[in-house]
């Protein structure tokens, strides 16, 4: 148990470190490191899929639109992207951590026993109201559009339905994970479930808030 924590963390530390550097260096970089990571899910989806179902081809249509967008995003507005996509992980991240160390600590009655057995309630209202606060103060630095701190709630809620939502698939697929390149987390579509579907509610604030 400590030791595939232990392993989670230094993984999470290792990928964070690539996500902020690509992001930090913007252009050909960015886009080199979006590409690869779709990729990979593409791999991914057709390894425990790959029959050419409606599943099939909605899991690459679900995986392309985001990828395409951030692709798009860095090179339309190089200058605001980086704090576009950080609000996003930010979101995603406090969501995440927050949700496991407190229902790990605080434990009780599940959120969803039949689709996600290891979350609980306790989780995610504590990962929810920690992402609400962290956001806030990120809209306040960065944005400064009180608009946008309503609407982050959605942003917050797609964070935590896009994990069940791939809980859900797996689970429809009988496997544990979307694959083993990353030591304690699985695949990454395991990563950035939640990532993917935030991307789809930020998508409708920029054209409409920003």
């Amino acid at each position: 148990m400590v030791n595939n924590l232990i392993l989670r963390i230094i993984s999470a530390v290792f990928l964070a470190v690539i996500t902020i550097f690509g992001i930090n260096q913007g252009g050909v970089v960015f886009q080199s490191l979006i590409t690869l990571c779709a990729i990979l899910m593409f791999y991914e989806w057709f390894s425990i899929n790959g029959k050419k179902s409606f599943l099939f081809l909605f899991g690459l249509l679900y995986i392309s639109i985001p990828m395409l967008f951030w692709i798009y995003d860095s090179y339309k507005f190089p200058n605001s992207f980086s704090t576009e996509i950080y609000w996003c992980f930010v979101i995603v991240w406090s969501c995440d951590i927050f949700a496991y160390f407190c229902g790990k600590l605080f434990k009780g009655p599940k959120f969803a026993s039949k689709i996600s057995p290891n979350k609980t309630w306790s989780g995610v209202i504590c990962g929810g109201i920690a992402a609400f606060i962290i956001s806030w103060i990120y809209i306040g630095k960065y944005f400064n559009n009180n608009k946008l701190v309503i609407a982050s709630i959605f942003m917050i809620i797609a964070s935590i339905l896009g994990d069940l939502l791939e809980s859900k698939v797996k689970r429809i697929l009988r496997v544990k994970d979307t694959g083993n390149i990353i030591p304690g987390h699985g695949g990454i579509c395991d990563r950035l479930d939640s990532f993917l579907l935030v991307t789809y509610v930020f998508i409708i604030i920029k054209y409409i808030l920003l």
